[in-house]
């Protein structure tokens, strides 16, 4: 009992150690979205990539000598989708607007003036605009809210200069078709995942 008393002290005053040692530091972060627009039951639809942009605050809180960390950012975000609804239609885009949240753990490694840094973690979605969509020559009712997951990697130099490439993987549907209907013409839903270059400046 003295020596499960004696490591949990050790692992408290440790984690209290790191914790003080730990850098937090504020920035601002943005940079392109090049999203693609998956559909479900709609088979006569095609779609392709397209760039779109995001900006917003940042923070991290780094562990100097661990090299683990935690980011995270309050972006407003604008994902252009494109859609095609055969070879003879005129492609049509539309502007899907949120405010994004992505929190991600943190592995950095190297020196102040160049270090290599990855991360992964959860984005929290809120969309902003319109509750319905009329896209893909159907109505959609639009989701408030969806999660998304990230993964990426990029260099950052001389402790505040960030330059990085991720993708964003969306984990829940952005939208809905309204009603539902039978045969061919089933009821379908869209999301979008993202290959995403980013450029963050630290204070």
């Amino acid at each position: 009992m003295n020596r499960f008393r004696l490591t949990l002290l050790t692992l408290a005053f440790a984690l209290t150690a790191l914790t003080a040692s730990a850098q937090i530091k504020f920035g601002v972060t943005g940079g392109l979205n090049l999203s693609k627009l998956s559909l479900n039951e709609m088979p006569d639809i095609s779609s392709s990539n397209r760039a779109g942009w995001y900006i917003g605050p940042k923070v991290e809180i780094n562990v100097p000598v661990v090299g683990l960390g935690i980011e995270a950012a309050i972006e407003y975000s604008q994902k252009d989708l494109r859609q095609k609804q055969d070879v003879t239609d005129a492609a049509k885009t539309k502007h899907y607007r949120s405010i994004e949240i992505p929190v991600n753990l943190r592995y950095q490694f190297g020196l102040d003036a160049l270090a290599v840094y990855v991360k992964t973690g959860p984005q929290f979605g809120f969309y902003i605009g319109d509750n319905t969509w009329q896209f893909a020559q159907r109505e959609y009712k639009m989701k408030s809210a969806n999660i998304n997951w990230n993964i990426g990697a990029g260099i950052k130099a001389l402790s505040h200069l960030e330059i990085g490439v991720g993708y964003n993987f969306a984990l829940t549907k952005y939208a809905k078709t309204l009603g539902i209907t039978t045969g061919s013409d089933k009821q379908g839903d869209f999301k979008a995942n993202s290959f995403q270059v980013e450029v963050a400046y630290l204070f």
